[in-house]
């Protein structure tokens, strides 16, 4: 292909067909560069082109179970191994694996960005403007609660939010088990 496309430049509007050729490549070459910046915009969505279905079941089950362990059905994991590989391999997801069958136990997710990823298709902006905000906002020494929030959204939403500002140095997320809680410390 990259052949034919250097010669239709060279020939240009020499020739009267390879001037539509000339055209024909143009948009061809968009298309590719948009479809080369869309990975750098998205880079999980273009893992495997069932991942955006694939969250989509996840991001449903993480609101309604409020936890960030699933269990599916033997179907769904028939139907989506390669894309649950790809996102284990990627370290968005860890799965509970036995000795001859995969995600045996279900898996967990253990990336936040994975989380901030699934809110951005599925949740609404709002509330995650609005939690954004109180976290943006967080004084030094102040603690938030993720479980007395009165956002509507469920806490491994918050969690991972509050894991996000952690790791940039802005807070520190309490370790004891069974709290959702963030101090600002910038």
């Amino acid at each position: 292909m990259d052949w034919f496309l250097s010669i239709i430049r060279v020939a240009g509007a020499s020739f009267p067909v390879a001037s539509s050729l000339v055209q024909l490549q143009a948009e061809i070459g968009s298309k590719m560069l948009l479809q080369r910046i869309s990975k750098f915009e998205d880079p999980i969505s273009h893992l495997h082109h069932d991942v955006s279905e694939v969250s989509r079941q996840i991001y449903r089950k993480l609101k309604h179970d409020n936890d960030v362990k699933f269990e599916f059905d033997e179907e769904f994991y028939k139907k989506y191994s390669r894309v649950l590989a790809v996102l284990e391999m990627k370290g968005y997801i860890k799965g509970c694996h036995t000795l001859g069958r995969k995600y045996a136990n279900g898996f967990r997710l253990v990336d936040p960005s994975y989380i901030m990823y699934l809110c951005f298709m599925e949740e609404e902006n709002e509330k995650m403007k609005s939690l954004v905000k109180l976290v943006d906002d967080c004084e030094v020494g102040q603690w938030l609660d993720g479980h007395r929030m009165n956002i509507d959204l469920a806490l491994p939403i918050i969690k991972a939010v509050f894991d996000i500002y952690e790791s940039k140095g802005f807070g520190l997320c309490s370790k004891e088990s069974g709290t959702c809680k963030y101090m600002g410390k910038s």
